[in-house]
């Protein structure tokens, strides 16, 4: 008899219960024919039992407890006609020592009303032809259990999240495209020496606020943290007076201007403002 506890602790083991004979004279009506055939009507007190057995050793007993017992040994066929109903008001335990198919050339339902537990320790592959949709009223979780290992989703066209999307660790993306905002709490890096595309930067048409909380002006970069970086734009950039856009701001004061005939230029008289 199975025991469950979970998935993983369920005990599939039983075994198959002796015969109850326990026959005394003169209680055993025995029918027995040339072939080696026989059938049993015992009615020992206590040990009243029905036993009807073909020569190969295939036999049904009916035990003193009303317990039956059917035993084949050969192949077994069960053809129903029309509707066959099954009811079994204890556990049953049903243990295939090879494979099993299930051909269900209609529509198939299951209705579990308490836990449903699979253990699988080979490969688990289902295929869906048609649409597939996977629903829990509660958590959804899918883990990977293993030391070493990947989830991979592959979708034709896309992959549609509607709802926060929190990663405990890298994303990895050919293209990373967002409609409305992005926020890194950390940063965000791009040409990272070393990355997949250390090239890469940071293309925006609205502004670039850099250590400074709220929306940034469109088309500007505004900072009052580090920016080390070469910029080009075409908008204004608003930096604070004394931190590190002080030197930016420096530079492009000291800049010297390359004449029409090939001459450099004095430097502006006073500070440029940017």
């Amino acid at each position: 008899m199975a025991n469950s506890s979970g998935a993983g602790t369920v005990d599939y083991s039983w075994t198959e219960p002796v015969s109850a004979s326990n026959t005394q004279y003169p209680y055993n009506n025995v029918m027995q024919t040339e072939s080696g055939h026989f059938q049993e009507f015992d009615d020992t007190p206590g040990a009243e039992r029905i036993r009807t057995q073909h020569k190969a050793g295939t036999f049904t007993e009916i035990q003193p407890d009303g317990s039956v017992v059917h035993k084949i040994l050969g192949t077994n066929y069960t053809i129903v006609a029309k509707d066959n109903n099954v009811l079994i008001q204890g556990i049953c335990n049903i243990t295939i020592q090879g494979d099993a198919v299930l051909d269900v050339q209609g529509d198939a339902y299951e209705h579990i009303k308490g836990d449903f537990n699979k253990v699988v320790d080979g490969n688990y592959n289902v295929l869906a032809k048609g649409d597939m949709t996977l629903s829990a009223g509660g958590d959804l979780n899918i883990n990977n259990l293993g030391q070493t290992g990947s989830i991979h989703m592959i979708a034709g066209d896309r992959l549609i999240v509607d709802t926060d999307v929190t990663v405990h660790g890298e994303v990895l993306a050919d293209s990373l495209h967002s409609s409305g905002s992005v926020t890194a709490g950390t940063g965000i890096h791009a040409g990272i020496p070393g990355s997949a595309n250390p090239t890469a930067g940071i293309s925006t048409l609205g502004g670039i606020n850099v250590g400074l909380p709220g929306p940034a002006t469109p088309g500007s970069i505004t900072a009052v943290g580090f920016i080390n970086a070469g910029i080009s734009m075409f908008a204004p950039t608003v930096s604070d007076m004394f931190g590190a856009m002080e030197m930016f701001r420096l530079k492009v004061d000291q800049h010297v201007h390359i004449g029409n005939k090939g001459f450099p230029t004095s430097p502006p008289t006073s500070p440029m403002e940017i």
